[in-house]
Parts: C-alpha cells; structure tokens; sequence
C-alpha cells in the first residue's frame, strides 16, 4: 500500500522548523555581536525576548497562511471560533494565561535555585522567555481557551488541519526549550569562574539551544517521513 504523501503539510513543517531555526540563529548572532553576555537578563537592553516574540508570531502567521486553504471545508463551529480569535474575551484571557505562565516559571526558577531576595529582572525575563517558547505560541494560534484545553492535554474540536500541525511542531519547540533551560543549570554551580555561568545567562542560552535541537529533531523526522514515502512510492 502506498503512503499518501501531504505536500502541503510538508511545506507548512519545513517552513515551520526553517522560522524556527532562523530565530535562534538571529539571537545567536545578537548575542555575538554583543558579547558581553551580562545584558541578557535585562529586560531593557535585551532583544533577545523580542526577536523570539516576533520568531514565535510570524509562525502562527505561516499556520494562518496555509490555513486559508481549508477556509471552504471549515465546520460551522470551526469557523465561530476562528471568528472569535480576536475577540476581547480571547485577548484578555491569552494575556491572562501568559501572564500566570510566566509567575509560574519564575516559582519554578526560584523553586530550583534562583535568588528569592534579587535578580528579579532576571528571573522574570528568563520566565517570560520560557513562556514565548512553551505556551505563547498556542495563545496566539487558538486563542486564551483553546489554548487553556492544550495546556491540559485535551487537544479542541474545532482545530483545523494546518493548526493541528502547527501544534505538534510547538511541543518539540516547548520540550526542548524546557529540557535546555534545565539542562543551562548544570554549569552555574561548577567553579569555572567565567561571566555566561552568572544567572541567567546559561538558562537563556540552554532554552534558545534546546529549542534549537528541538526543531531539528522536527526537521528529521519530516524528513524521514518524507524519505520514506518516497521510497515506498518508488518500489511500487
């Protein structure tokens, strides 16, 4: 049996993991050229925050392009809610939801090591980037509740093919900027005495790096995805 091969779903990932990738690669590059790495927790002198909020918005500007396609073939209640995306209600509740995602990871942060008593700006903008890599996204995508359904692993009814495949592309962003952040934590207590082990920095950089990886690993298996239809279609 011959696997049917998405192309146009195919498209939407490569483009998806390529923004992706283009996002860390630009803050990598900011970061380069800066050098002096100790402005990374500031939230006024970074861009860093920034060109991530605008990498993880122009996604859900590609899902909403080959979306378009499905607009003939959209349930009636598919299309209420999509009317209803920018509605004051679904504004303040995806602003209210990234603002509590965001006191969370900054218990979280405070839970696994960082200062109670200083480095507040600090923790807050490694906690608001850990928001735009993990749950930003599909605020932006589906909405304060849909988005609220997501976070409890219940995936809504009214989601469409192209944004189904834009949020399994952001659980490999979420996971790996997770993990990497995690993982950033490993050098901040080894006696190296080098400036990027000062809190943030090696958090910011592991979360910006895992997502990295995360993508990648997305970029892989839809290519061998890809491979693999093809060659089944060939021996047949």
């Amino acid at each position: 049996m011959v696997s049917r091969f998405d192309q146009q779903k195919t498209k939407h990932q490569l483009f998806h993991v390529s923004l992706s990738l283009a996002t860390i690669l630009i803050c990598m590059t900011y970061m380069q050229y800066r050098r002096n790495w100790a402005y990374l927790g500031n939230f006024w002198d970074s861009l860093v925050v920034p060109i991530v909020f605008i990498g993880e918005l122009l996604k859900v500007v590609l899902a909403r392009f080959y979306g378009r396609i499905e607009d003939g073939v959209l349930t009636i209640k598919q299309r209420q809610k999509k009317a209803a995306y920018f509605t004051a209600r679904e504004l303040a509740g995806g602003f209210t939801l990234q603002f509590l995602c965001t006191l969370l990871y900054a218990f979280i942060c405070i839970i696994l090591g960082a200062p109670v008593l200083g480095n507040y700006e600090e923790t807050f903008v490694l906690s608001l980037l850990m928001t735009l890599l993990t749950v930003s996204p599909t605020v932006f995508l589906l909405g304060g509740g849909g988005a609220l359904q997501v976070c409890f692993c219940e995936k809504p009814d009214f989601v469409t093919k192209c944004e189904d495949t834009a949020l399994n592309l952001f659980k490999y962003n979420a996971l790996g900027g997770i993990l990497g952040a995690w993982a950033g934590s490993v050098v901040a207590p080894l006696d190296w005495g080098r400036d990027w082990q000062v809190y943030p920095i090696p958090n910011i950089i592991g979360a910006l790096l895992g997502s990295a990886m995360g993508n990648i690993y997305a970029c892989t298996h839809v290519l061998y995805a890809t491979a693999r239809v093809y060659m089944t279609k060939k021996r047949a």
